[in-house]
């Protein structure tokens, strides 16, 4: 390859490329607290968790029936 393939003379003596760039600045901000309920909301929420937990209850309630009663049914066949 010949000298001139190499020559980047003409590099340095060009205007270096300007770039615009913006000032950034890094802001910080207060969390955003989450809204806040209303009554009726909370009510509503702990009405659905009360019929949860009487759904469960009543599951527990009817298990217990159904060991109990067989246990007495052992207990008096002997």
């Amino acid at each position: 390859m010949s000298d001139h393939a190499y020559d980047i003379s003409y590099l340095l003596e060009s205007e270096p490329a300007k770039v615009e760039t913006r000032d950034l600045r890094i802001t910080k901000t207060a969390p955003v607290a989450p809204p806040r309920p209303s009554l009726a909301q909370v009510q509503e929420a702990m009405a659905r968790e009360l019929m949860q937990a009487a759904e469960f209850h009543e599951a527990l309630i009817q298990q217990y029936l159904q060991i109990s009663g067989k246990a007495y049914l052992e207990a008096s066949a002997q």
